[in-house]
Order: structure tokens, then C-alpha cells, then sequence
């Protein structure tokens, strides 16, 4: 399960604390809870991703014991523009193998996850012989998500990118066709993420994207102006639901799409 939090507010959204745990708790925590008695958000580990600046902060937790731990404080505890998160829900005790520990791969100032957990043996040996030498040395999981991470930013390079300037939306998601095209067919979903745009491929399940209500309690005095109605949160999750599964939500279709992080409510395909 993968989540983005959308906010041109460069100090975030924690105003909406209330209104994200509203949200994962319909579409996420109640997964898990109902697999296994636990934590009350019912995960087994996550793991968060953002950029500021030049700077990629990731905080990884593979597997969380603590019953206090919250991922609702590290999802908002950075101030950025795009937060991007893995959840992995709780083993059922008969489930031996698990879900994976999600985890956020990062280079230089991108970040990125993939939802999916094993690539097939062929595929795999395909991107990792294809994969430029100063990307293969930066394997450092050697999981099958950070192959695809770094495959996509092979593709941004191979198209001009991956230097000192931002890669414009248009390259992003050029770079993610290229991806999408190595991958072949099969459920792949991967958001990416730089500071200015948030990308992501696609293809199986179902993302959802969500607006804070209009009339969202927020502080009256704030370092910085933020409008509730620029806010955006996306969930992925690979059960395929209804064409409306729920009435604050939209569907967004199958594809490669960038969101500039200026401007969370402008999808671009």
C-alpha cells in the first residue's frame, strides 16, 4: 500500500492531522486490524520518504513493535511539499512468508517506492544487466524495488536528465513509459518524487485521490498561507475496488501521470 501527501505549504500539512488518519484508517490501518490483533493502526512496518532542497529524508521502520508508534508522526513530521509512504499491514499468525517490509529507495534528490514485491527472475536479470554502471554501483538494499527505482532514473538520464537542473513533468513521465515498457505487462505501481513533482506509474489495483473538506478546522495564525483546498492525498491499494468506492474520493484512472507539487490538484498524463 502506498500513500502520497500533497501540500504547496512548504511547512506541510499537519493542520490535517484529523483528516489523514481519517482517511488511512478507512483504506489502511483496517486491513491489517482485521488480520491480526495489534498496534490499533494494524501495521506491520512502514516506511517515509520526502525531499528538501537537495536533501532526501527517508525513515524506515520494517518491522514496529511498539504499540505507541504512530506513522501518522513521521508522515507529517517533515516539511515538504510531497511525502510519499509505504504501509505494509500485519501478518495474519498462519502467514509464515509475510508482506515485505516496504522500504523508500533515494539518489541523489529523488526518492521512490514500489508497491509490488518480487520481479520475475527474467525481468530482474534484464534491468540489472541494463542498469548504468554509476547506478548499479549505487545498489545498496538490492531489493527488487530499488532496481526498479534506479532503472526509472537510468530511463530520466538516458532522456537528458538526472543533472543539476529539475527533469521537467514532461521527462518524468516519458521516463516512467520507459519503465512501464522494461516491466512488462503485470501489476506495477511505483510513485517518484523529487521536491517540485511527484510521479508515478500506474497499472493494477486501484489510487484513490482525496481532498480535505472545505470546512476543516485549521489554525487562525500560521507562519505561512496554506489553503485547504490545494491539499491532495493518494492511496494505493492492490484490491480492486468499485469504479466509486467512497464518496470523498476519486478514482484515478490506470497510466503514467506527474502531479507538480505547486500545484497538488493539476494531474498531467
Amino acid at each position: 500500500m502506498l500513500c502520497a501527501l500533497l501540500d504547496p505549504s512548504p511547512d506541510g500539512p499537519g493542520w490535517a492531522r484529523s483528516w489523514v488518519e481519517q482517511v488511512l484508517e478507512a483504506h489502511i490501518y483496517s486491513a491489517g486490524r482485521s488480520a491480526t490483533e495489534g498496534p490499533r493502526h494494524g501495521l506491520h512496518g512502514w516506511s517515509v520518504g520526502a525531499v528538501s532542497g537537495n536533501e532526501t529524508l527517508v525513515q524506515s521502520r520494517p518491522i514496529v513493535r511498539a504499540r505507541d508508534a504512530d506513522p501518522l508522526d513521521d508522515l507529517l513530521r517533515t516539511a515538504s511539499r510531497c511525502v510519499i509512504a509505504a504501509f505494509a499491514p500485519r501478518r495474519p499468525a498462519s502467514d509464515v512468508a509475510g508482506a515485505p517490509a516496504p522500504k523508500i529507495s533515494r539518489f541523489r534528490r529523488w526518492v521512490g517506492v514500489r508497491a509490488e514485491a518480487d520481479l520475475a527472475t527474467e525481468c530482474r536479470a534484464s534491468l540489472a544487466e541494463r542498469l548504468p554502471a554509476f547506478l548499479a554501483r549505487s545498489r545498496i538494499e538490492r531489493t527488487d524495488g530499488e532496481l526498479v527505482f534506479l532503472t526509472y532514473l537510468a530511463h530520466v538520464q538516458r532522456l537528458g536528465g538526472l543533472g543539476a537542473a529539475y527533469d521537467p513533468p514532461e521527462r518524468i513521465r516519458d521516463a516512467l513509459a520507459g519503465l512501464a515498457g522494461d516491466l512488462g505487462d503485470g501489476t506495477h505501481n511505483i510513485m517518484v518524487n523529487d521536491g517540485r513533482t511527484f510521479g508515478m506509474l500506474h497499472r493494477g489495483g486501484t489510487v484513490l485521490a482525496f481532498e480535505p473538506p472545505a470546512d476543516l478546522p485549521r489554525p487562525q495564525v500560521r507562519l505561512t498561507s496554506n489553503d485547504a483546498q490545494a491539499t491532495s492525498l493518494l492511496l494505493y491499494t492492490p484490491q480492486t475496488l468499485a469504479p466509486q468506492p467512497a464518496p470523498d474520493a476519486e478514482r484515478v484512472a490506470d497510466g503514467m501521470f506527474t502531479i507538480e507539487t505547486r500545484a497538488p490538484r493539476r494531474l498531467t498524463r
